[in-house]
């Protein structure tokens, strides 16, 4: 049988990066088998903490930054189509009304009030707590609903339980850690069909697992305690459940379920600070999955799509390394055509007022080009200086800020510097020698500012690093940068000049 996955995102805001990770094993598992990947969304809890609708939205965005593209799902439809839960009610209201015929499901009139008693007494005596199977009694139930009618003067609500056995075992075939075996009688009789006519996840996902063929279940293990039930669901409706796949959890340095305690865990959060897709996509892949015996960690999509396989899920937690995360995005970053990351960064820099919005699509050909030459090719010489020491793409606008701010010393000039560099005793013959001297240049390359600089070093009789350390500062009003030569280079002479010229008149 042709493998079938599927990624079931419920909108309850921007994904949690252990639910991405879900979708790229889905994914690369289909991709691997030439298999289907179909999307769909689990909206059925509308509870208004749960509900958020504009988390479709993130959800769709995460997995078109990814690349991991569905095959089927609510934006491009498919064979099993409605792929949004709360479209297909009544799909589901005809299979609980089944299992109740059959006996295999019931109806519950218990009130909030009984139930919030029941649970209060359960605490009281320190046992587990879960339903207590009132309603399971037939009789009883249609006495409580009577009791409710006369209350209330109309019908009341109820919900549809599942009829969990009460005694032997239900089997977890799970690809990852075996066959795992839960006690029925331990298990709660799991809500299926919720008083407002929407149903819960097991029911949900059982009838949509069927309806779509799916073969393979890859979800995290934090679903661990609840399969039984949905085993169940499958069981009581006549089908065979999928495979089972749980990867593990992941965790934080501490231990712990990964959370916000940890740092960011939103999807959206790494996107918008500028993790590279492919960067991203490596890191989760390998958080609770391993290549096997090959000694290295990057890998590209294509070359992850080809040694995929379940077995090389792990059990034990997987560590959300955010400083190894790191490490990795800068790796991608100098891996990638310059061009490429230049266009990243563009939106940085003008959301920092560092640069102004390209002109309109409309504009008149001289502003365009005024927009190239004046914004586009500064930043195409700035931006790649600093490629080498970037990590995220959002720290463009720290390391190259120096490049388009208007410096004005001393304001905006690092105190430090100033202090060390700028009280030098030959510090006015510098910027005097280097201001002529670069001013007579007819080539402005790196080449030719080195000349001046190291002829300036030899004309004042100091070392080589007493000329660059405050030139650097009079230029830039920082310590640390790419080279001098390319720094000054990519300034340009005339702003070179201007910030030169500036800090001899108030030094």
């Amino acid at each position: 049988m042709s493998v079938r996955v599927r990624y079931a995102p419920s909108p309850t805001g921007s994904p949690h990066v252990g639910n991405v990770r879900t979708a790229i094993y889905n994914w690369l598992f289909a991709k691997k088998e030439g298999g289907h990947f179909l999307v769909r969304l689990e909206d059925t809890d509308r509870s208004p903490e749960r509900y958020v609708p504009e988390g479709i939205f993130d959800i769709e965005n995460s997995l078109r930054f990814l690349g991991a593209i569905p095959d089927a799902w609510w934006i491009t439809g498919g064979p099993d189509a409605p792929y949004v839960q709360s479209q297909r009610l009544p799909t589901y209201q005809e299979a609980a009304e089944r299992l109740i015929s059959e006996g295999k499901a019931y109806r519950c009139y218990c009130s909030k009030e009984r139930l919030d008693t029941m649970r209060a007494e359960q605490q009281a005596r320190g046992v587990p707590s879960g339903y207590d199977r009132h309603c399971r009694n037939t009789e009883r139930a249609e006495a409580l609903r009577q009791k409710r009618l006369a209350e209330e003067g109309k019908e009341p609500t109820s919900v549809v339980r599942l009829a969990m056995p009460l005694d032997g075992v239900t089997i977890l075939h799970d690809v990852v850690r075996g066959d795992i075996s839960y006690e029925n009688k331990l298990q709660d009789d799991q809500v299926l069909l919720k008083s407002d006519g929407f149903p819960t996840y097991f029911l949900a996902a059982a009838v949509d697992d069927h309806a779509s063929g799916i073969t393979h279940i890859i979800r995290g293990d934090d679903w661990l305690s609840s399969a039984p039930k949905l085993v169940q669901v499958f069981v009581a409706l006549g089908w065979e459940p999928p495979k089972f796949v749980h990867p593990p959890l992941i965790v934080g340095p501490d231990g712990k379920k990964l959370s916000k305690r940890h740092g960011a865990t939103q999807f959206s959060w790494f996107m918008e600070q500028g993790y590279l897709p492919e960067a991203l996509f490596n890191f989760l892949v390998l958080l609770g999955w391993s290549a096997g015996s090959e000694n290295r960690e990057l890998f590209s999509v294509p070359e992850l799509v080809e040694r995929f396989n379940l077995e090389g899920m792990t059990q034990h937690p997987a560590v959300f390394d955010y400083d190894k995360l790191k490490w990795m995005n800068g790796q991608y970053i100098r891996k990638s055509e310059p061009g490429r990351i230049i266009g990243m960064c563009l939106p940085y820099l003008r959301k920092a007022g560092l640069i102004p919005e390209a002109p309109a699509p409309d504009a008149k050909d001289e502003v365009k080009e005024t927009y190239r030459k004046e914004v586009l090719d500064y930043a195409r010489r700035v931006i790649p200086l600093e490629i080498e020491r970037m990590k995220v793409l959002s720290e463009v606008t720290e390391l190259v800020g120096f490049f388009f701010k208007d410096l004005s010393f001393p304001e905006g000039y690092d105190p430090k510097a100033v202090t060390k560099w700028m009280g030098m005793a030959h510090i006015k013959p510098l910027l005097t020698f280097e201001i002529e001297q670069f001013g007579a240049l007819t080539e402005w390359t790196p080449e030719t500012i080195e000349q001046v600089v190291r002829a300036a070093a030899e004309k004042l009789d100091v070392k080589f690093a007493e000329v660059i350390h405050p030139t650097r500062v009079a230029a830039t009003g920082q310590t640390v940068g790419p080279g001098l030569f390319e720094t000054l280079w990519a300034l340009g002479k005339e702003r070179t000049l201007k910030r030169l010229t500036s800090v001899l008149e108030k030094v």
